[in-house]
């Protein structure tokens, strides 16, 4: 992951434009300079990592994404129902 990290950012460093799909909100928050979020494929947050933590009133990127798709709730409940099939 560091080594992934690395390139990202010296390509960022070159102006090179990269369009990067990830769930992994700490690298995304670390090396974008411009962070879409998307939900239902709909556009629901977009900006600079400083953008949405001031709108979003959140800490990490992590947080503002769950914040702004709800998914506390959707986590918690197919973790729930995830162990209620490992218990069975």
């Amino acid at each position: 992951m560091i080594l992934i990290k690395e390139i990202l950012s010296q390509l960022k460093n070159a102006g090179k434009t990269i369009f990067y799909s990830s769930h992994i909100m700490d690298v995304v928050e670390k090396v974008s300079d411009r962070i879409i979020i998307i939900d239902k494929g709909e556009i629901i947050a977009d900006g600079s990592f400083n953008e949405l933590k001031s709108a979003a009133q959140e800490g990490s990127l992590e947080n503002i994404f769950t914040a702004l798709t709800g998914g506390t709730e959707q986590h918690r409940t197919a973790a729930g129902e995830l162990i209620s099939i490992l218990n069975s």
